[in-house]
């Protein structure tokens, strides 16, 4: 009888969850890693554990400026919608998601396994009509609440 290792059970249930949740992140990724595994691509798989994060930001990050870069948002727009009541109140509202995210950051680097914890409460949260809204800013609401129990 063939032994399935056991990241690859863990990488299958993940996409196994990710089908029911129907979140496609989860489930692509997963099929990534899973392929990548079957591949033996190792030392890609190291090179995405050491630079995938700050990858991924930075095309978030990419993203959120197209509007800019596209010429959808004008410079006069741009400093109106920053000081209206809503626009306030964003930015306030990122600073503290990006200082709690920054702990996230942090947790997941010292302590992987607490994604266990965040994929598992995210298909949780997604399978009750919510919306993931990912790993850093749940790593760092849980950095935070680990401080505040001590």
């Amino acid at each position: 009888m063939l032994a399935v290792p056991e990241p690859m059970v863990i990488l299958l249930l993940l996409l196994a969850l990710g089908l029911l949740a129907r979140n496609s992140l989860l489930t692509g990724s997963a099929a990534v890693l899973i392929l990548l595994r079957l591949a033996g691509a190792d030392p890609l798989l190291r090179l995405l554990g050491r630079y995938g994060i700050s990858a991924g930001i930075f095309l978030l990050i990419l993203a959120i400026l197209v509007p800019v870069a596209d010429g959808r948002i004008s410079l006069g727009h741009f400093f109106g919608e920053l000081l209206r009541p809503a626009g306030l109140v964003a930015v306030a509202v990122s600073a503290a998601a990006a200082y709690v995210a920054r702990g996230g950051v942090e947790l997941l680097a010292r302590q992987p396994s607490v994604m266990v914890g965040l994929i598992v409460g995210s298909i949780a949260g997604v399978l009750v009509g919510g919306v993931p809204t990912g790993p850093l800013i749940a790593a760092g609401i849980t950095a935070l609440l680990a401080r505040l129990l001590r």
